[in-house]
């Protein structure tokens, strides 16, 4: 989702450094704890993982206090919000929350700028000239909301759930250039493929299970 290749840590020492520095994305032959954790993907997905399990937690306890809510559906919606939770946290909160873990480590500031209000918009849909791992990660992220939304509104469509996995992605890109990144055509359609393959097979299952039962 239009992240920047930045890094705060030695690929060789295991101490912060001072500055960013672009470096190679994924994983290096040079590689330590720490580049893992707050330059890979990977990494990327530990940092928002504690954020969404605790707003899952939040929203299965609010859950529970309703009258005639099983367990079964209330660990079942609470998984949408644990997904839709970390998804903002990797596509609008990344940088935020990289600096906060970085103060957590090392008990000092890293040091970032942020460059809020960047306006930069690519309409120019140009992915399949070069389809990138980055490419393939916007696919992959938005895969889980085609069999989660259902779950967490159990009376979803087909239509109204790909509907509304296309807006969360406009949405996002729309917000992207007031927090420092960028808005680009080529994610909302690579998400929507996501959507629409997800929700596709979703729905194909649950056709044949009823039938079954």
């Amino acid at each position: 989702m239009g992240r920047p290749i930045i890094w705060r840590l030695s690929l060789m020492l295991m101490k912060p450094v001072e500055g960013r520095k672009i470096v190679p994305m994924y994983f290096p032959d040079n590689m330590n704890v720490q580049y893992f954790f707050f330059d890979t993907y990977p990494g990327y997905f530990l940092q928002a993982l504690p954020i969404a399990l605790v707003a899952g937690i939040i929203y299965a306890v609010y859950k529970r206090k309703k009258q005639g809510v099983s367990l079964q559906e209330t660990i079942l919606s609470s998984l949408f919000v644990c997904y839709i939770t970390g998804l903002l946290s990797l596509t609008l909160f990344d940088l935020v929350m990289s600096d906060i873990y970085y103060f957590l480590f090392y008990h000092m500031p890293s040091g970032s700028s942020y460059h809020w209000f960047t306006f930069e918009y690519d309409f120019i849909p140009d992915f399949y000239f070069n389809f990138s791992s980055e490419n393939a990660g916007n696919i992959l992220m938005f895969l889980p909301f085609g069999a989660l939304y259902p779950l967490f509104r159990r009376n979803s469509t087909w239509i109204h759930t790909i509907r509304m996995g296309i807006g969360v992605s406009v949405g996002i890109e729309l917000l992207q250039p007031i927090f420092g990144r960028s808005f680009d055509i080529n994610d909302i359609i690579l998400n929507g493929f996501g959507v629409i393959v997800s929700t596709g097979v979703f729905f194909l299952l649950k056709t044949v299970f009823h039938q079954k039962s």
